[in-house]
């Protein structure tokens, strides 16, 4: 996966669906596609944490609307 010029991308696995719907994004939608990397970079480590963290919802949020742009494919 290449990475937008500029943009710094999280390397925690849980990211890559948000990342991948950014990539799909970044052409019709810049502002989504960096809305979803920064959400990526800010909330992937807590995916593993379940409801143990507050901020979770905020990940299955964006999860959703990522996998929804992905086509179901993440």
């Amino acid at each position: 996966m290449t990475q937008p010029t500029g943009t710094r991308r999280t390397t925690w696995p849980t990211a890559e669906p948000l990342q991948q719907a950014a990539d799909i994004c970044r052409a019709t939608d810049p502002l989504l596609a960096d809305w979803l990397d920064e959400t990526a970079n800010a909330l992937a480590w807590l995916a593993p944490y379940r409801d143990h963290e507050p901020g979770y919802g905020m990940w299955q949020a964006a999860l959703a609307l990522a996998n929804r742009i992905n086509g179901g494919q993440s």
